[in-house]
């Protein structure tokens, strides 16, 4: 409520200002959100890549049911996809027993990552919630020419025994 005697123009003007400074919180905070599916892109890392994919399965449900099969999919490699797709297939293989501990983890332990010209190597340590340690290592390559032409891109993902080594090979 306004004060009797207050001035109306000012009052206006300062609840105008008000709103103004609310409205443009909003924008800024809507803007700056980070992009909810990711693309391959040049600008990203072979270890962006790696996280990026690692960090979505972890979260497989959100903000839909197998967003995070879906983003995997999209930074696999043409190769890659020819030999695991269309998408509902490689979701089958991702739920299924070599890379259904992909899903859902406690946390994701990285090694150091591997670089030799085009191709890159990550060992992946992820820990369940009851403990249990599975590793995998992923392997890319950038791409050359195409609609992928300087993405990095997953080419293979293996699943391999839990190491205290964390030195990965090409």
């Amino acid at each position: 409520m306004r004060e009797q005697g207050a001035n109306p123009v000012l009052w206006m003007s300062l609840s105008a200002l008000a709103f103004s400074a609310l409205l443009l919180s909003a924008v800024v905070l809507f803007t700056t959100t980070p992009d909810a599916d990711p693309e391959p892109s040049p600008d990203l890392s072979a270890a962006d890549v790696i996280r990026i994919q690692v960090e979505a399965l972890q979260t497989n449900d959100d903000p839909y049911p197998d967003a995070g099969i879906e983003a995997a999919f999209r930074f696999a490699s043409p190769g890659n996809r020819a030999a695991t797709g269309p998408l509902p297939r490689f979701a089958q293989m991702v739920k299924g027993p070599v890379y259904g501990d992909m899903l859902d983890f406690e946390r994701a332990e990285y090694s150091d990552i591997a670089l030799e010209g085009d191709r890159a190597a990550q060992r992946v340590t992820l820990v369940q919630d009851d403990g249990q340690r599975v590793a995998y290592v992923f392997t890319l390559s950038r791409q050359v020419g195409g609609a992928y032409d300087g993405c990095w891109m997953t080419d293979g993902v293996t699943r391999r025994p839990p190491s205290i080594n964390g030195t990965t090979r090409i």
